[in-house]
C-alpha cells in the first residue's frame, strides 16, 4: 500500500477501538483494505473500481462487508464525493503505520560494516587458539575491524547446542561433522609432531621409533585436539608409549618440557609456536600418521548472516595456506589427501 494515504483533517480518535486481532485477519481479506485506500484517494466508487480493476458492484459489496465488520459507514457521500468518517480517518492512520512497517520489513537488508561495528563474536576453540589462532586473527582485524571484539570460549561437548542457539558464532578445531543442520569449512591442514627441549640428552636431529618408545611422554587430553585420533593410531600400529604425565591443557606444556626430558605429541601449529622460542625442537613422528583438517563449524541458521559471513571469511583468509606451506606439508608427511581448501560442507 503506497504512502499517499494523506487526509485533509485529523479524526477525533487517537487509536482504534477495533484492533487487528487474529479473528480479523481470518475474516477480512487484506486486499479489501486496498479499497479503503482507493476510496480515500479518489473519493469515488467508480474511480476506485477502475483503479482496482473491479466492477462498481464488486466495490460496493466489498465496502458493505467492511462497513459490517467495522460497524461504521467508513465513507459517506458529500458534495465533494465520498468522504471518510472520523472512524475511517483513524483507521487510515493505523493503516499508514502498518504499511510503513510492512514496507520496512519487506525492504530490510541485513548489513554489517566491520569498520564501524563493535560486535562481540563468540568463538569456541581449544586453549591452543590463544597462542596460534588469535594472534594472527587480531592482527588482521586491527585495521579491518578495529571495534570488533572476540570472546574465546573453551571447546566442550556443549558446542553444538551453543552454535545452534546463537550463544556462539563459530567452533574451531579438529571437530567431526556435528550432524544435520551444521556446516563446516576447512581452515588449514595440520600434522601431529613430537616436541622436546632443545638440549635433550638422547635425541638430536632425528627421532627413531625405538627412541620414541623408550622415552617418557606427556599426554594432553583436552577436547578438540585430536588426541583420541593419536591414541587410536598408536594402538592400531601397536606402538607403545610410556606416559609419565597427563595434563588437560597445552598452556603449561612448555614449562613441563623445558624442565624434563619428556616428549609430547603436539599439533604442528602449536609445535612451531614452541620451536620459535629456540628452547624446543620439533621432529616428525617416527611412524606413519595422516594429516588432519582444522575446521570452522557453525549452524546453518546463521549461514546468511552478513556479520557471521564476514567473520568466517576473515578467518578463512587469515589461515589460508601458502603454496610453500602446502609444499612443505607434502614433502614431510605421508597420508591421505585432504579436502579442497575453502570447501564448505553442510550435513544432511
Amino acid at each position: 500500500m503506497p504512502k499517499d494515504l494523506n487526509f485533509a483533517r485529523p479524526g477525533p480518535y487517537t487509536s482504534l477501538s477495533c484492533s487487528f486481532d487474529r479473528g480479523l485477519m481470518r475474516n477480512i481479506d487484506l486486499r479489501l483494505l486496498e479499497l479503503i485506500r482507493e476510496l480515500h484517494r479518489t473519493g469515488s466508487v467508480s474511480h476506485a473500481a477502475q483503479n482496482l480493476g473491479l466492477s462498481q458492484s464488486a466495490v460496493s459489496m466489498s465496502l458493505a462487508r467492511l462497513r459490517k465488520h467495522f460497524n461504521d459507514p467508513l465513507f459517506v457521500r458529500t458534495s465533494r464525493g465520498m468522504e471518510p468518517t472520523s472512524y475511517a480517518e483513524a483507521l487510515i492512520c493505523e493503516l499508514i503505520k502498518a504499511t510503513e512497517l510492512l514496507e520496512s520489513a519487506m525492504e530490510r537488508r541485513l548489513h554489517f560494516d566491520p569498520l564501524t561495528s563493535d560486535r562481540m563474536f563468540h568463538l569456541i576453540s581449544t586453549d591452543i587458539a590463544q597462542l596460534t589462532i588469535l594472534p594472527p586473527l587480531v592482527k588482521c582485524m586491527a585495521t579491518a575491524a578495529p571495534g570488533v571484539r572476540i570472546n574465546l570460549r573453551q571447546l566442550t561437548e556443549e558446542a553444538p547446542r551453543l552454535l545452534e542457539s546463537g550463544e556462539a558464532d563459530l567452533a574451531i578445531g579438529l571437530i567431526p561433522q556435528m550432524g544435520a543442520g551444521f556446516c563446516q569449512r576447512r581452515l588449514f591442514t595440520n600434522q601431529f609432531m613430537c616436541a622436546m627441549r632443545t638440549g635433550h640428552p638422547r635425541i638430536k636431529d632425528t627421532l627413531t621409533l625405538e627412541q620414541f618408545q623408550k622415552e617418557s611422554h606427556v599426554s594432553v587430553t583436552t577436547l578438540g585436539t585430536g588426541y583420541d585420533v593419536v591414541e587410536k593410531a598408536l594402538e592400531k600400529q601397536k606402538i607403545q608409549r610410556h606416559l609419565s604425565m597427563c595434563v588437560p591443557s597445552f598452556l603449561g606444556v612448555n614449562a613441563i618440557i623445558a624442565a624434563t626430558d619428556y616428549l609430547v605429541i603436539v599439533p604442528g601449529n602449536f609445535g612451531r609456536f614452541l620451536a620459535g622460542s629456540g628452547d624446543f625442537k620439533l621432529l616428525p613422528l617416527p611412524f606413519s600418521f595422516p594429516s588432519y583438517s582444522v575446521t570452522q563449524n557453525w549452524h546453518e541458521r546463521y549461514t546468511h548472516d552478513p556479520a557471521e559471513q564476514w567473520f568466517r571469511t576473515i578467518l578463512a583468509n587469515t589461515f589460508r595456506e601458502s603454496p610453500r606451506d602446502s609444499q612443505n606439508t607434502r614433502q614431510a608427511w605421508r597420508g591421505r589427501k585432504g579436502s579442497t581448501a575453502g570447501e564448505t560442507v553442510r550435513a544432511t
